[in-house]
């Protein structure tokens, strides 16, 4: 992970994707950073109706979640549903704050066409299996185990689910359910942190 978390390493993360978004007449939105004990965290928007792309960082490019109307899913679980995971460049292991950000604009330009020319209809169909799926695994697997690693590593998932959908109340409270923080990444650690600021506003 790379050591330090600076804004002009976000800001110049967007001005490598910034000139692929405007070409397609994307408008760009950044958010105010929120500063937690945690670090600064930041994230950009592009949207042209219906249809967003948002981008996360702290330390370096986190989530990347793509929207049409009310579905959405993330970058990875896309591009396994699209069949390209394989060839995926996001996300990058490289120790560069950076990195992260020419891997997903490689990623746009030669394997998520899909999202920007198909229909609303064909994103749902897609996006509409990982909205569900998480949810109906964390319940069966909370009737079935008891608590351990294995289903603190379903809560964390969870809990990405739930930041996703922007129900951040029900974020905060599986933090509290956490026995063992030392041991978040550091985009868990954003999760519930994003998740905090949420409610304080």
């Amino acid at each position: 992970m790379p050591r330090y978390n600076k804004r002009e390493d976000f800001e110049a993360g967007l001005e490598q994707i910034c000139p692929f978004f405007d070409s397609s007449g994307y408008s760009r939105t950044i958010a105010e950073p929120f500063r937690d004990k945690e670090g600064v965290f930041y994230s950009a928007s592009f949207t042209l109706p219906p249809r967003s792309v948002e981008v996360h960082h702290l330390y370096s490019l986190g989530p990347v979640i793509y929207r049409i109307g009310e579905f959405f899913i993330e970058h990875t679980p896309y591009l396994e549903a699209l069949g390209v995971a394989s060839s995926a460049h996001y996300p990058s292991y490289d120790d560069d704050s950076r990195a992260g950000y020419a891997a997903l604009l490689q990623d746009l330009r030669t394997l998520l066409a899909p999202f920007f020319t198909s229909s609303e209809e064909t994103f749902s169909r897609v996006a509409s299996q990982f909205m569900r799926s998480p949810r109906q695994k964390f319940a069966e697997d909370d009737r079935r185990l008891a608590y351990g690693g294995v289903l603190e590593d379903r809560l964390k998932a969870h809990a990405r689910q739930l930041f996703i959908e922007k129900r951040y109340d029900e974020v905060v409270r599986i933090e509290a359910q956490i026995r063992f923080p030392e041991f978040l990444t550091e985009p868990e650690r954003y999760i519930f942190t994003h998740a905090r600021k949420h409610l304080k506003k």
